[in-house]
């Protein structure tokens, strides 16, 4: 799949994860809550990971 992001916004999208990590601390959060059963700090890792790959092109 390819998504043809500018580079604004991939780096607006790389600034939101740091809002998005906020979940991953809920202590209230549940296994059930897990987008794809994957943990927000995993996700928000590989998400970055990826913006990273792509700027760095």
């Amino acid at each position: 799949m390819l998504i043809d992001f500018t580079e604004a916004e991939l780096e607006t999208i790389a600034a939101a994860m740091d809002d998005y990590m906020c979940y991953a601390d809920d202590e209230f959060a549940s296994s059930e809550d897990l987008i794809g059963g994957i943990p927000v700090a995993d996700r928000v890792e590989s998400i970055l990971e990826k913006i990273d790959n792509v700027i760095m092109q």
